[in-house]
């Protein structure tokens, strides 16, 4: 074993700066290559989305339509045998017109909307339904941005999540996100790439601990 000053010289020598690299790895992450690498065109990003998303472990449709869209809603509410469902209080929600069949279908629907303790409320709800600012093809990611009516809560709490995302907003990839806000990314912006997933220090997966497990996106033809 190295006695204290052999180690502090070591310590010494390999942090000053140009004395010690411990790789091979460039100086820039980033350093370009000879041949700039080819981008990939695609041609149909909600496709492609829905591609994406279903190899991470979600589920997805390509709806024609609103009514469409509500019933996928309605049927995955029966099949989880859910009790509640907190949505988002924005106009997308309410054109969709889910929330009086399934209350009909016995399901109470929470609106974010004045809730008295809206994390007790998410805690206890079964289903969490929200819009999507964007949706990333090349990924399978949404974009997520919270606000008044939009709690954040609403897409990590309850067990099962939804969103419903306009054919419009589908993007093929990050760079065209990044072209849209200007590459001046609002601080409230958050990426959602499918079921969450955690894994210990043994690399044992497991679905669904930090955040929903059971991810459906809906992308609709009909805005």
């Amino acid at each position: 074993m190295a006695d204290r000053k052999e180690f502090l010289t070591t310590i010494h020598h390999r942090t000053r700066a140009g004395r010690y690299k411990p790789t091979h790895a460039p100086d820039v992450p980033w350093t370009p290559k000879d041949e700039p690498r080819k981008e990939e065109r695609i041609e149909a990003p909600p496709a492609r989305f829905l591609e994406e998303l279903e190899a991470l472990g979600g589920q997805g449709l390509l709806a024609e339509s609103l009514e469409e869209a509500s019933e996928y809603i309605l049927d995955l509410a029966r099949e989880r045998e859910a009790r509640m469902l907190l949505r988002w209080d924005v106009e997308e929600l309410e054109r969709l017109g889910v929330d009086e069949p399934l209350r009909e279908a016995g399901v109470e629907v929470a609106v974010w909307r004045d809730l008295e303790d809206p994390r007790q409320i998410a805690a206890r709800a079964d289903v969490g339904l929200s819009t999507a600012e964007w949706a990333v093809a090349e990924t399978g990611s949404l974009i997520l941005r919270n606000g008044k009516g939009m709690g954040r809560t609403v897409t990590l709490l309850p067990p099962t999540y939804v969103a419903v995302v306009p054919e419009e907003r589908v993007l093929p990839a990050i760079r065209d996100v990044l072209e849209k806000y200007e590459g001046r990314l609002p601080n409230n912006l958050c990426f959602h790439t499918g079921p969450s997933r955690s894994g210990d220090i043994e690399m044992s997966l497991t679905i669904g601990v930090h955040g929903p497990g059971d991810v459906h996106v809906i992308i609709v033809r009909e805005s």
